[in-house]
This record gives C-alpha cells, structure tokens and sequence, in this order.
C-alpha cells in the first residue's frame, strides 16, 4: 500500500509537470494511469483479498 501511496503522489507531481508543459499526451497518459492505480486501491478496500464478494458492473 505504501508503494502505491508513493507512485500516486509521484503521479501528482507529473500530471502538473506535463500541465505545466502543455503537453496534454502526457497528462493525458498519467491521469489514466493514476485513475488506474486508484480503481484497483478502491477494489481492494472494498473487496479484500481473501473475501469473496463479486463486483458486477
């Protein structure tokens, strides 16, 4: 979790690097990496390792 907790601020500070590059590719990129990163710590909150629960979308 601490790992992760790390990678994500570390994509906040390229998301602005890139905004502030204007490079809207790269921001583009990170922001879905990190929305990633963030669905899958979500998932896992809210369905632990170990616990059957099925999530249907």
């Amino acid at each position: 979790m601490e790992e992760d907790l790390d990678k994500a601020a570390s994509q906040h500070d390229e998301i602005i690097d890139a905004i502030e590059r204007h490079d809207a590719s790269a921001a583009g990129e990170i922001v879905r990496a990190h929305m990633e990163l963030s669905r899958r710590r979500m998932t896992e909150y809210v369905a632990p390792i170990g616990v059957e629960v099925p999530l249907v979308y």
